[in-house]
């Protein structure tokens, strides 16, 4: 069975590794990716408890009581989170972990990087043809995999699907090194707590990840800012736009005067995007968007032999770190689903991705929702103001793909009346 996995992030090099993990020679997989390389890019990291599972089950390793060296690698690499028992890391150790494992599987595993797919056609063999922009590329597939994030071509143009809805909420992410130069404020970074979330009035929040000593002198930043709650005379223009634009607008206001500690944290969020890895980062903005799963007449959005995953297919609100390990769960119950198809059958593989589809609906939807609604509130009463989750509820999340599709208690229920208290 030949496979295409349209984008080779986090979702992409899981779904490769889980549908090539049983030594079936007959599967042979092809990721191509837009971007011409794999940079450090990104911010943090949520490695959750049922991230860790769906790793084990990906890595081959089945069974409680047993951890995959993919796994132990990541954890040895990561900080314990100590209220979820996850793990918070870098993006890219996460996604290099990944590649080095892909990498020991070239015999299996092809990687295109620098390709943007354009269309796909039936052959009258049942195959399909996917071409691609500005490349003469063609590459023929029994199943096609959209794992190409929140902005995904898979879902908008070949599965013509609606776009994610925009949140209105806009982010920006990047990186430092608090030992660069001899600036003493950076180099007390180090001893702050492993996440510190700082407001700036009721539309801004910029959080610092602190990974020192695990990886030295490394902190990692994250500003977003709703539209609706800035100052009247700022406007968010991506590409163009930076979060210094935005703190030194909301200062130079009304509500930004006369508040020391205020004053402190502008002049700490000054400096550490002053000294970020990589200034682009300063423009590379964009608005969060959220795949609306509660479209009953769209349900998941897979048709013949081509599903979504991660991103693509559930992009949820970064309330609390469970995107990526949501992406893990998808890639680890495809194979599942695939490996009972007989793959020499269109037919067969394509009953088998609805069936895929249909028990991922409910528990994404569930959880895209609950974040929704935890990232709203952080606006509005700060991170330490949202409430924890329903025991039950949590229980659930954490159990992962073996958990029952739908949730034992319903978070909306929960939660919903404190937006509008």
């Amino acid at each position: 069975m030949k496979v295409l996995i349209v984008g080779c992030g986090l979702a992409g090099l899981a779904a490769a590794l889980s549908l090539t993990s049983n030594d079936d020679d007959e599967v042979h997989i092809t990721i191509v990716e837009r971007r011409s390389d794999l940079e450090s890019r990104g911010a943090t990291f949520g490695l959750q408890i049922n991230g860790q599972k769906a790793l084990n089950e990906i890595a081959g390793v089945v069974g409680d009581g047993q951890s995959s060296a993919m796994l132990e690698k990541l954890k040895s690499a990561g900080l314990l989170i100590p209220s979820s028992k996850g793990y918070m890391l870098p993006w890219w150790s996460v996604r290099d972990v990944l590649l080095e494992e892909v990498k020991t599987r070239e015999d299996k595993i092809k990687i295109h990087l620098g390709v943007s797919i354009d269309t796909v056609s039936e052959k009258d063999d049942g195959s399909y043809v996917a071409t691609f922009k500005d490349d003469n590329l063609q590459i023929c597939a029994d199943l096609i995999i959209g794992a190409d994030g929140v902005h995904s071509h898979v879902r908008r143009e070949i599965l013509s699907l609606p776009k994610p809805t925009p949140s209105g909420a806009y982010v920006w992410r990047g990186s430092i090194d608090t030992n660069a130069g001899s600036n003493d404020k950076l180099k007390q970074m180090q001893e702050y707590p492993m996440g510190k979330i700082i407001k700036f009035g009721e539309g801004m929040i910029v959080a610092y990840f602190n990974f020192h000593p695990k990886v030295v002198g490394q902190t990692a930043w994250v500003f977003t800012a709703r539209a609706n709650m800035l100052p009247d005379n700022v406007t968010i223009d991506c590409g163009t736009t930076t979060p210094i634009d935005l703190i030194k607008a909301y200062m130079d206001s009304a509500d930004g005067n006369g508040d020391e500690e205020l004053k402190e944290n502008s002049e700490l969020a000054m400096l550490v995007f002053g000294n970020t890895h990589q200034p682009s980062d300063l423009t590379l903005s964009s608005e969060m968007g959220v795949v609306d799963l509660n479209q009953e007449d769209i349900g998941w959005g897979g048709k013949g032999r081509i599903t979504l995953i991660g991103d693509a297919a559930h992009a949820v609100r970064p309330a609390s770190g469970l995107g990526g390990s949501l992406a893990f769960e998808d890639a680890a119950l495809l194979a599942r689903y695939i490996a009972r198809s007989n793959t020499s059958s269109a037919a067969s593989i394509e009953e088998q991705l609805r069936a895929f589809e249909k028990i991922r609906l409910p528990r994404c939807k569930s959880i895209s929702n609950d974040q929704t609604i935890r990232a709203e509130l952080t606006y509005k009463v700060g991170f330490g103001g949202v409430p924890s989750w329903d025991p039950a509820y949590e229980e659930w999340v954490q159990e992962g793909i073996d958990a029952t599709p739908e949730p034992p208690v319903s978070e909306m229920d929960v939660l919903a009346h404190l937006l509008s208290d």
